[in-house]
């Protein structure tokens, strides 16, 4: 059953916010004292679950960083197109640069939701990791792929972890490429300074392990405050939180606000919308893989799927399914959300103007090489020519959590189904085709019927005020940073 609603004027909002407007005293500033961004007494905690690794993700970071109403507990660094290493580096960069010295920095899961050998953190062994699976007697779950460099298949996450990057499959090398540098932005991000702020592993060998759902859950122990679970990248680590919860550490968690799916029949994915793709615009059906001009719209491949869904779909119905039936309250921003929420070329010099902050002009500069990637401006209309693909994805789902009032959310709510990897495709002898590929494993839609409480999809919002909201916030001074990018004249 789906229930359209509009959300009432500051359904979402806890506690008091802290006006953005004043400047807050560095006494450090010409010392050796790192800065410290200003945090509200009753500042609520954050676990953050995703993988960081590209501009919009960055973005967000800031946007959560400077606000005194949250305080950041503990970021989770889910495997993505690019490594956990880059992942973990541009948190640490961007927390310190803004102030925010305190969080822990972790790895995310390698596998679903049942219990398994191998973690998550820890320090570097000297054994390699093998392809053994992680339960004995049971089969790795996850997507098929091509075939390893010599006798079988790999396990998606699992190869990643040896440090073989597979992501690349579902992200063309030049987007992937400019991904891990921040589109060749990254090192005007001053480099963190503090020694628990610097990423030791990934190194393409085992660790001694320390599970990180049992790191989150532990967290969930020790907060006094209830947090807000903040999932941006694939659900791997959140199932596995919610499958090993105890009904103490459930109750704990506030609410959750993840981006992910999409949605057919809703706008902008109806037929006659005017949406992203070139071609026949009805085939592009919520997805976000493969969906960019050069690739050709009129293809059945991924039109359906979404990234962080499409890497993890068991896990992802298993998340959906939990958080229903322990009803917990939670935020779905699929891509109909997000897609029509695009930076437009008056985005980067409304960053830019006069009195711009480090974290503004850096972003000014960061969506100006985005603009240079991809060669300007589709058909004279002033956004950008990423329009076709690039969205503000999990810019817009920091919104949610940080204004959504402002928004003007249009949510449906319901229970929400994932479709799954066809068992015969993963036994063929080519178990993965980029091209003849099942384009609908990981597609999410509606169920009629479902246990506990529906979650609340935000399938709308108000673009415009979307975008607004992103410069006012990263031009604000308040918990700006000291040092930074300065704007082009």
């Amino acid at each position: 059953m789906k229930l359209k609603r509009w959300l009432s004027a500051g359904a979402l909002i806890l506690g008091s916010f802290a006006t953005l407007a004043s400047c807050h005293a560095d006494n450090g500033r010409h010392g050796k004292r790192l800065h410290q961004a200003t945090k509200n007494e009753d500042a609520q905690p954050i676990i953050w679950i995703g993988d960081f690794n590209n501009f919009d993700d960055a973005v967000a970071l800031m946007l959560i960083a400077k606000d005194p109403r949250y305080t950041l507990e503990l970021a989770v660094v889910e495997d993505s197109f690019n490594t956990v290493a880059h992942g973990a580096n541009t948190v640490y960069n961007i927390l310190e640069w803004l102030g925010n010295n305190d969080t822990k920095v972790i790895r995310g899961a390698y596998f679903a939701t049942e219990e398994v050998a191998y973690g998550a953190n820890g320090k570097a062994s000297s054994a390699p990791v093998n392809d053994d699976n992680a339960v004995t007697g049971r089969d790795d779950y996850q997507l098929p792929n091509s075939s390893d460099f010599s006798t079988g298949t790999w396990n998606l996450e699992r190869r990643n972890a040896m440090g073989i990057n597979l992501y690349g499959q579902y992200v063309p090398g030049p987007w992937r490429d400019n991904g891990s540098t921040l589109y060749g932005t990254d090192h005007l991000i001053p480099r963190a300074k503090q020694e628990h702020y610097r990423y030791q592993g990934n190194n393409g060998v085992s660790f001694n392990f320390e599970l990180a759902e049992d790191i989150i859950l532990e967290t969930l122990d020790k907060l006094e405050q209830r947090p807000v679970v903040f999932n941006t990248g694939k659900l791997t680590t959140l199932a596995r939180v919610l499958g090993k919860a105890n009904e103490e550490q459930l109750a704990k968690i506030d609410r959750v606000i993840m981006m992910g799916g999409g949605f057919e029949n809703y706008e902008p994915f109806t037929e006659n919308h005017q949406a992203a793709c070139f071609g026949d615009k009805s085939r592009n059906l919520g997805g976000n893989i493969f969906s960019h001009p050069s690739f050709g719209c009129d293809s059945d491949f991924s039109t359906h799927q979404e990234f962080n869904i499409l890497l993890d779909p068991l896990s992802a119905q298993w998340a959906f399914n939990a958080l229903s039936e322990n009803d917990i309250e939670t935020y779905l921003v699929p891509t109909n959300s997000t897609d029509m929420a695009k930076v437009q070329g008056s985005t980067i010099e409304a960053l830019a103007k006069r009195r711009a902050t480090p974290e503004a002009c850096y972003t000014s500069k960061l969506l100006s090489s985005i603009r240079e990637f991809e060669g300007g401006d589709f058909q004279g209309n002033g956004d950008f020519a990423m329009d076709a693909v690039i969205r503000l994805w999990d810019i817009i789902a920091a919104l949610v959590l940080l204004e959504p009032e402002t928004l003007e959310m249009d949510l449906v709510a319901g229970f929400i189904e994932v479709d799954q990897l066809n068992a015969g495709l993963a036994d063929s002898m080519t178990p993965y085709d980029p091209i003849s590929f099942d384009p609908t494993v990981g597609k999410t839609t509606f169920a009629e019927n479902g246990e506990g409480l529906e979650l609340n999809v935000v399938m709308g919002i108000n673009h415009d005020a979307a975008r607004t909201a992103m410069i006012e916030r990263l031009r604000d001074r308040f918990n700006s940073a000291r040092k930074g990018s300065r704007c082009r004249l």
